[in-house]
């Protein structure tokens, strides 16, 4: 596959993912405490398909996912939150694991650190659909 195909192909997988988790979390500040069931489960899960590899990546485990592109998403996150990245960091992988919970509510931290996760996969969508235009 051609460089270009491997953006493209990258580019293909995060707008897909990026659409999905944007789905999830709009669900998720309709319903501010939220109860495993047969209905929140799949939302959940499209937030930890992305959630996870970062944190994986936080832990400085190899990430089998294809999902996002996990490292440059999280290069984005660390650039905006080089302040106080020690403490951000622990912040998402305590969100992973309260997704996990039967039940749990999400607080303002939690939506802040959704929607910078939102933010960091869609400004990588931006970087790889301009490496696209550029043809590499």
């Amino acid at each position: 596959m051609s460089n270009l195909g491997v953006i493209a192909s990258k580019f293909n997988i995060n707008s897909k993912s990026l659409r999905e988790f944007d789905e999830a979390l709009r669900f998720m500040k309709k319903e501010r405490e939220i109860k495993r069931t047969s209905e929140t489960v799949d939302v959940i899960n499209r937030l930890l398909r992305v959630i996870n590899p970062i944190a994986d990546r936080i832990k400085e485990k190899l990430s089998e996912s294809t999902v996002i592109t996990e490292r440059s998403v999280i290069d984005i996150i660390k650039e905006r939150h080089s302040r106080d990245w020690p403490d951000y960091r622990e912040n998402i992988l305590k969100l992973e694991s309260k997704l996990g919970y039967d039940k749990f509510q999400l607080s303002e931290v939690d939506f802040q650190i959704l929607n910078d996760v939102a933010d960091a996969l869609d400004a990588e969508c931006a970087n790889l659909f301009h490496r696209m235009g550029k043809g590499r």
